[in-house]
């Protein structure tokens, strides 16, 4: 691997180098597999290391996918490597949830649109990378929202408070997270898709 790969976009410290000695063969299939980022390098780990919480933990690496296929891929080839995977949104976890020894998944950059939106079952579909303030925007105009309401909603992303049962200051009157999910469409940890809803 030479430092003008397409999968490393960051200048790579000899510190960083070392490191990757160990990840070479995990890095060269994500980076064939993925078509978004793949980042391995000192100063993306290290950005990644944080949330919202007290915690730090530096990840392993970050994938940040731009479909579907990629969040397939990077499952298997971690699992393949025996490496955990970390699914993040907004980084706004209070608890450390978002930080690990893990391959760290960022959805908020490319995997954040609404998919479908039907008024009259008042149901929406979207990526989990969309956060509440840019879900609640493009909800307005049909006259709904998405009842709970963090107060880092600019930045909490879906997928995010799907995994943490997020709520907010209205929940009492429109419930938690839990309460508004129909049904989500996941990878499951063999990289097989899995939908889960009413039955």
């Amino acid at each position: 691997m030479t430092l003008n790969s397409p999968i490393v976009r960051s200048a790579l410290s000899p510190a960083d180098m070392e490191a990757m000695d160990v990840n070479r063969d995990l890095v060269a299939a994500l980076g064939q597999a993925v078509q978004g980022e793949v980042r391995f390098d000192g100063y993306t780990r290290m950005l990644y290391s944080t949330d919202a919480s007290l915690y730090q933990i530096q990840p392993v690496g970050v994938v940040i996918p731009k479909r579907v296929e990629d969040v397939v891929a990077t499952v298997e080839i971690a699992a393949r490597h025996g490496v955990p995977v970390l699914p993040r949104g907004g980084g706004s976890s209070l608890a450390g949830q978002a930080v690990g020894a893990a391959i760290v998944l960022d959805f908020s950059k490319y995997m954040h649109e609404v998919v479908d939106v039907d008024v009259e079952a008042r149901r929406v579909t979207v990526e989990p990378g969309i956060n509440f303030a840019a879900l609640n925007q493009q909800m307005a105009r049909h006259g709904l929202m998405i009842g709970p309401d963090p107060a880092s909603g600019n930045r909490a992303t879906i997928g995010g408070s799907i995994g943490n049962n997020a709520t907010g200051s209205h929940s009492i009157l429109y419930g938690m997270m839990a309460d508004n999910v129909h049904a989500v469409r996941t990878v499951l940890a063999d990289a097989s898709l899995a939908e889960f809803g009413p039955v």
